[in-house]
């Protein structure tokens, strides 16, 4: 188990090293750069907070003291886009809602394209947000370096601009197939891969595989359990995205690979979807029921 501590960063290393490093294409920054003081100030990207590299990675500037430890597990939780909001009043600060607002597309971009998120622990004096009067001097980022690790988005809010970032992708107690394309694409070369662009919502794949608890939801076998102790199964859309099924709990089963591609595949490919849309409803069934027995014991 990592401990929080061992991620404050110990040195002030330059952003556009860092960025590099994780991963973006540095050609613009470079070729862009008209500052004196060489490429590596081009004001165009050093004092950004996020970084996107299409079909690769997503890089963010996050602030160690925002950090916390929670069920062996390193998260980040915030609102990019409720920061935005702040500042559109008349004390706002243009230029932190403009950075705000890349941020919170950049999230965007890693939950659409289901990218690997690169992290660079910034340390130092943070604004304060609460301010009314957004008058707080500006963030002073004393040390600064790279997150080894890949982190990865596990829930997002599209109506609200919620998120909740955890450290590491196969980290967690249950992992799917969209997990291993994450980690493929935060490989040191980039890996073709065959995941589509439609949106799917991190939360709901992990409350599936809490729900299903590793083992097949079709034929009961126990997922494959991975080298790190992960335990390996593959979420399903019972009814396709493509054919506007819902991107809920109750559209959502969790296969072992090989039902997995049954259940796409098989000469028996409609009945097994039906099996799944009688065990989904009855699952739904069920739900009710007990949270009608909750409503009912208040």
């Amino acid at each position: 188990m990592v401990e929080l501590a061992s991620l404050k960063p110990q040195k002030s290393c330059n952003v556009f090293d860092l960025a590099e490093q994780a991963g973006f294409d540095v050609g613009d920054w470079i070729a862009s750069s008209t500052d004196k003081r060489g490429h590596k100030a081009n004001p165009k990207y050093c004092y950004e907070w996020s970084f996107t590299e299409p079909g690769k990675v997503v890089i963010f500037n996050l602030w160690y003291q925002n950090m916390l430890h929670e069920n062996g597990l390193i998260k980040q939780r915030g609102n990019f886009r409720a920061d935005a909001a702040s500042h559109r009043g008349p004390n706002g600060k243009t230029q932190w809602r403009t950075r705000a607002t890349r941020l919170d597309n950049a999230l965007q971009a890693a939950l659409i394209g289901n990218l690997p998120i690169r992290v660079i622990v910034v340390d130092g004096k943070q604004r304060d947000k609460t301010d009314p009067n957004k008058s707080t001097e500006a963030s002073k980022v004393r040390k600064r370096e790279l997150d080894p690790e890949p982190w990865t988005l596990t829930a997002y809010d599209m109506a609200t601009g919620k998120f909740e970032l955890t450290r590491g992708i196969l980290d967690q107690e249950f992992v799917d197939q969209f997990d291993m394309d994450q980690l493929a694409k935060s490989g040191p070369k980039k890996i073709e891969t065959s995941s589509s662009a439609y949106y799917r919502d991190p939360k709901v794949r992990k409350a599936v595989l809490r729900r299903a608890n590793g083992m097949c939801e079709l034929c009961g076998a126990k997922g494959f359990e991975m080298a790190g102790g992960a335990v390996y199964l593959e979420t399903h859309h019972v009814i396709p995205l493509a054919d506007r099924g819902d991107d809920d709990v109750f559209n959502v089963a969790a296969l072992c690979p090989n039902d997995h591609r049954r259940a796409h595949y098989a000469q028996r490919k409609d009945d097994i979807q039906q099996e799944l849309l009688a065990l989904l409803r009855q699952l739904r069934i069920s739900n009710e029921r007990l949270r009608q027995r909750v409503v009912n014991s208040d």
